[in-house]
């Protein structure tokens, strides 16, 4: 397994890539590509209108993984494909080992929401609490070594972005449910109150192996002219490089 340095629940710092001008840039780029948006609705208690720009291996299902990435990879890759080869620099750079972005899979995608202003801060509205593992949904020709998360967030809210992440969660507490609004309100009250929480800089990378315990914090209220914005991917590591895919 490779050294967890790099990973921000073990002792690791965020990656500065980008100014606020080349963070507006690709705003700016992605909002020219709303019709190519993908409408996603993940959770019943869901405010949020949220889109994203490619597949992803926890919002699609086996029928529409292939077509959505299919679709969405060239535009990725013809529109960003300066900002996918910087991130993938900068994790050779921190983790050690290079980079590719995988040639069946799904490219790292962008995750859009709209602000809304009904939303109250809390582990409501936030999203499931979860641990990352779309690589058990594929299949790759290597013995895979070591997993990576990434977040780089280019818009963010005047009220913050972050995660909420947990230590030392007792295994009784994952085997309910991962929806806050589902969950019995004793178990509920357990993830309030040991809850930390990593804020995000527009710019700058959060890397992690997705294995610690976690969700997409809702730290404050948004409003409705307001965006968060960011890349998201995932790794394995394997043949000495990271495979980088959504």
């Amino acid at each position: 397994m490779p050294g967890t340095n790099w990973d921000i629940f073990h002792g690791g710092t965020a990656i500065k890539l980008l100014d606020d001008t080349a963070c507006t840039d690709l705003v700016q780029r992605l909002l020219t590509l709303s019709d190519s948006w993908q409408e996603r609705h993940t959770l019943n208690d869901q405010i949020h209108s949220f889109h994203t720009l490619g597949a992803a291996t926890y919002l699609d299902t086996d029928e529409t993984y292939g077509p959505v990435a299919a679709a969405a990879n060239p535009l990725l890759r013809d529109s960003f494909g300066d900002l996918l080869d910087h991130v993938g620099n900068a994790i050779a750079e921190r983790t050690g080992h290079p980079t590719q972005l995988s040639e069946d899979l799904a490219l790292p995608g962008f995750h859009i929401f709209r602000g809304d202003q009904r939303a109250p801060p809390g582990l409501m509205y936030g999203g499931t609490i979860h641990v990352d593992r779309p690589h058990d949904r594929h299949k790759f020709p290597f013995i895979i070594e070591g997993t990576l998360s990434l977040t780089l967030p280019i818009r963010i809210p005047a009220c913050g972005a972050g995660m909420f992440h947990w230590t030392d969660v007792p295994a009784a507490m994952m085997t309910g449910p991962k929806a806050p609004y589902t969950m019995p309100p004793e178990l509920r009250d357990w993830y309030d109150t040991h809850k930390q929480f990593i804020g995000y800089t527009a710019g700058a990378m959060v890397l992690h192996d997705g294995l610690t315990v976690h969700q997409l914090a809702n730290p404050g209220r948004t409003q409705d002219d307001e965006y968060r914005i960011s890349l998201q991917g995932h790794g394995v590591l394997g043949d000495g490089a990271w495979h980088l895919f959504f």
